[in-house]
């Protein structure tokens, strides 16, 4: 938006970075070259396999705050969020539907995209931590082993799920 470049190859813009390329008077042509998966990840010991969308909004807006209410143990759940106008943080954002984005602590917003990737398998070695990125991120560029995918609406993020649209993100 400071006219450095011409082209980037990135993640939907957000609400607030379309506003600011109109204050400043740059227009920008978006073209969707490919689509991408949006994934939410546990530390690999955390018993839960997947969780509905409804949950997932529910966790993210604070009225869930334990995962004995979504089926898992009765810990805390530490859901990881993004720095503001970062591709993964814009995705969550737009998911949220009538719910409302909880402000997270301090300590729980992942700066790096790694970050989230990391922080949710390290999380002072806890399994309570719940984070997002996508998929080619999270499995390709980083491929954390300590990490699980969880299915979403019972329905696991992979090639076909994502090939037929059964997978809801």
């Amino acid at each position: 938006m400071d006219g450095e470049v011409d082209m980037i190859f990135a993640a939907a813009p957000s609400e607030q970075q379309l506003a600011m390329a109109k204050r400043k008077g740059v227009k920008l042509e978006l073209t969707p070259i490919g689509r991408e998966t949006f994934v939410f990840f546990v530390q690999a010991d955390n018993p839960v396999k997947g969780l509905k969308l409804a949950d997932i909004r529910r966790i993210y807006s604070g009225e869930v705050k334990n995962w004995q209410e979504v089926g898992g143990k009765s810990e805390a759940i530490r859901a990881f969020q993004r720095p503001e106008n970062s591709g993964s943080q814009t995705m969550l954002q737009s998911m949220m539907a009538d719910y409302r984005l909880m402000t997270p602590p301090k300590e729980t917003v992942a700066e790096a995209m790694a970050g989230i990737i990391e922080q949710t398998a390290d999380y002072r070695n806890y399994p309570n931590a719940l984070g997002f990125s996508f998929l080619f991120y999270a499995t390709q560029i980083v491929g954390n082993g300590e990490i699980r995918l969880l299915e979403v609406d019972g329905v696991k993020p992979d090639r076909d799920s994502i090939r037929d649209g059964t997978y809801p993100l």
